[in-house]
């Protein structure tokens, strides 16, 4: 081992400076592959490297490593292993390798030595030879790497002070530096240039766009407007919207004013059963509603329905400071405190998850929109998402509806089409939210995150109905904390569209008009669905579920399917023509002070009844409304008990490499509850087998599901309003079922009502073939022994 040395090392002194680097460079080949064999991106150059290095490797078994070079480029660290595949020079360039990591995702440099450890900055000096090199990754990775008693120490040095100096320092002017080092040069300008966008994904720029959603989910009354296409109504909404046919232009210009930041009532998707679902900001209390403004906007609101539900986001949901303070907390817990190396001991390790908060925010998105879902299947409403602004919460629940009634939204190409359409057009501020640049740390939150965390727990739950997998969400992720595509790092479409435009001239007093020159032009800047330019073969090939396929996304519309929409009961008359409900903190009301222009009792007030509005739990009883048919019903997640997983995947990857005290994985504290909950499963179903027998005579068939409808009542007193059957087992292959879920044992004397049973239910839409993930007969079913709580 490296003996600790008194000579102290500057970083300015050995690490040359990062300008002059690139200049020296220049007249490299832009293709060239350096001597050790890794193959550059064109204009990248290696600042420094590192020989016989081992790159630690976390497995289910135990540690193991990988022994290669490592490298240090202005755009990347990057590691060779020495039998690695050397890739063929006419191929097409990959961003990131498998081993890579890019420099604007690492967060902290720590140089481990004999005695000690330091966190490395660009002014800091080393006193010691490093033994390790730690990187701790903004995605939550932890990397490391060791250097070998053969490797140089001039080297280990030198590297670690290079990745110190050149990561993403935060300061003005650091982004487009590490842009234009990845995609600045003229050959990968026009590398990008060249490349066309998948045909069948749709990316809801365009008229066409909409109105080819329009057409496939089967939505009749609605037209798509041009009249934001300046962005002069709405800086902040897309250039086309979606709007009643019976709107002119003329009078849609005067309703944009009386909401937030004009963003008006806008159609999103369309529910097979005939129910629309919007989106829409905060109403502008202080302005005069004239009569034609009213019958304008009342047209807005209802569309083609007789009933408007509007979804309050602001009052039961996280804010976005919740939502930034869960995750900050969450990265704390998993990756420890890196300075001093504080872990949280393993008894107290799931209190400190549970005082995160965070998977109670995704619980609440998760609720909530599992309610809209199930308003939507009531076919003669019309649904609408309400917040302040309309650019956060309604982008997560909006999404997350859709992927739970529309079969075409969990394909691979329909998910990409959905965060277009949900995210990117309709305006959610990514750049201020990921805070890439640093500058606005008020605004900073990951509200994408926690969206992709509420997929994971749908996908975790009902796998067979997704074509994409587990490591596509993980790839998603990742990718988000890359400023280097365009997707990410504006704030609207308005935004977008101008950093993808030529810049224009400008005019200065003095010199007068002046043409852009190139090197100050920004680099062309590619989409985060380019899987191509960001991973190899291998890494694509596990994106998509490895058995079996989904139908293509034009085979089966959504709109395709007619079936009757029969009436739901009667609520005493209170449910008559243009009555507007809210949906607040899981009840239904019927403010009068709703609607602004209906709080004065003036022409357009609504009609006073003296009956209770409808509850949210009658329009969600199962009575109101048939079976329903294939691709109909939605995917309704369990939210009770241990259901809500750690997506470990993600955010304990990184975890037992920040642990100062290296456990096995075995001895997690989060494995240790997945092993007691799956012992104490085993007992239940041995003792409800006990059970069965003392019954002779009687036989209980828990894979049939019960044809009666209506409210279902345990033998526990505990009532369900929708079917508690027992989902199908390991080895039926037909599903890849949910963790079981386990029920409290409440005494005699106490009632529990619960929402939601097990995710095998048939009212549920699992019944449908057509949505399944199964294999074909000839295929080989894929071995899966992994049957625990956590994945």
């Amino acid at each position: 081992m490296l003996t600790a040395s008194k000579t102290s090392f500057k970083i300015k002194q050995i690490v040359p400076d990062f300008k002059d680097k690139i200049l020296s460079s220049s007249s490299l080949n832009s293709r060239s592959r350096d001597m050790f064999g890794l193959r550059c991106l064109p204009g990248e150059c290696v600042l420094q490297r590192a020989v016989l290095v081992k790159k630690k490797l976390w497995e289910a078994g135990g540690d193991s490593s990988l022994v290669g070079t490592l490298f240090c480029t202005h755009f990347r660290v990057a590691f060779l292993p020495e039998d690695s595949r050397v890739a063929e020079d006419s191929s097409d360039p990959v961003l990131l390798g498998e081993h890579d990591i890019a420099l604007a995702s690492i967060e902290k440099v720590v140089a481990v030595g004999p005695s000690r450890t330091k966190i490395v900055t660009p002014n800091s000096s080393l006193k010691f030879i490093p033994e390790e090199l730690i990187l701790y990754c903004r995605d939550l990775r932890v990397i490391r790497f060791q250097f070998d008693r053969l490797t140089p120490e001039t080297q280990a040095t030198e590297i670690t002070c290079a990745i110190a100096k050149t990561y993403q320092p935060l300061k003005p002017g650091a982004l487009f530096l590490f842009q234009t080092a990845a995609l600045g040069s003229v050959e990968m300008k026009q590398f990008l240039s060249n490349r066309q966008r998948d045909p069948q994904m749709n990316w809801f720029e365009g008229a066409r766009d909409w109105e080819r959603e329009l057409e496939r989910t089967g939505a009749t009354s609605w037209r798509v407007t041009a009249v934001n296409d300046r962005f002069e109504m709405a800086t902040s909404l897309p250039r086309f919207n979606v709007v009643p046919q019976k709107i002119l232009d003329t009078e849609l210009k005067k309703t944009f004013a009386h909401f937030s930041e004009g963003r008006i009532p806008r159609w999103c998707w369309h529910h097979p059963l005939g129910s629309d679902l919007l989106r829409m900001a905060s109403f502008q209390n202080n302005i005069y509603h004239e009569k034609d403004d009213i019958r304008n906007l009342e047209a807005m609101l209802f569309g083609r329905q007789q009933q408007c539900v509007v979804v309050d986001l602001g009052e039961d949901m996280p804010v976005p400071l919740d939502v930034q303070l869960a995750h900050t907390r969450l990265r704390a817990l998993c990756l420890g405190d890196i300075s001093a190396s504080i872990t949280v001991p393993d008894e107290k390790w799931l209190s400190a998850l549970e005082g995160t908060h965070w998977l109670d925010h995704i619980k609440a998105c998760l609720r909530k929109s599992t309610e809209v879902a199930c308003l939507l299947r009531d076919g003669h409403l019309t649904v609408i998402l309400q917040e302040p602004d309309d650019r956060d919460l309604n982008c997560v629940v909006s999404s997350l509806v859709q992927l739970m009634c529309d079969p075409h939204s969990r394909t691979l190409l329909g998910f990409q089409s959905l965060v277009q359409k949900e995210w990117v057009v309709a305006g959610h501020r990514f750049l201020s939210r990921f805070n890439y640049q640093k500058d606005s740390d008020k605004e900073e939150s990951p509200v994408f995150l926690l969206f992709l965390d509420c997929v994971w727990q749908l996908w975790a739950q009902y796998s067979s109905h997704f074509e994409f997998t587990g490591d596509y969400l993980l790839a998603l992720h990742d990718s988000a904390h890359l400023p280097l595509f365009t997707t990410f790092l504006s704030n609207c479409q308005r935004e977008r569209s101008r950093r993808s435009q030529h810049l224009s001239q400008s005019y200065t007093p003095v010199k007068g008009w002046r043409e852009p020159s190139p090197e100050s032009a920004d680099p062309l800047l590619p989409s985060v669905w380019d899987w191509e330019l960001q991973y190899g073969p291998p890494r694509l090939a596990r994106f998509r579920h490895p058995v079996g396929s989904l139908p293509r996304p034009g085979a089966v519309p959504n709109g395709s399917l007619r079936h009757p929409s029969p009436q739901r009961p009667s609520e005493g008359g209170c449910a008559g023509q243009g009555s507007v409900f809210l949906l607040s903190r899981g009840s239904l009301t019927s403010p009068s002070h709703l609607l602004p222009w209906r709080g004065g009792g003036g022409p357009g007030a609504s009609r006073k009844s003296h009956r209770r509005a409808p509850s949210s739990e009658s329009l969600l009883k199962p009575w109101a409304k048939p079976e329903p048919g294939p691709g109909q019903g939605p995917l309704l997640p369990l939210l009770l008990g241990p259901c809500v997983q750690v997506w470990r995947a993600c955010y304990l990857r990184g975890a037992l490499q920040a642990q100062a005290r290296q456990p096995t994985p075995s001895g997690h504290p989060v494995d240790q509850l997945a092993t007691e909950v799956q012992q104490l499963q085993e007992q239940l179903n041995r003792a409800a087998g006990v059970r069965r027998l003392d019954r002779p005579g009687k036989r209980v068939d828990t894979r049939r599901p019960d044809p009666s409808p209506g409210l279902h009542r345990g033998s526990n007193n505990c009532t369900f309003l929708f079917s508690g059957h027992r989902a199908p087992g390991p080895g039926d292959p037909r599903c890849n079922p949910a963790p079981p879920l386990i029920h409290p044992r409440p005494s005699r004397d106490s009632k529990r009502t619960f929402l939601f049973s097990h995710p095998g239910v048939a009212n549920g839409g699992l019944g449908a073939a057509e949505q399944r993930y199964a294999p074909p007969p000839t295929a080989r079913k894929p071995r899966n022994s992994d049957h625990s709580l956590y994945s």
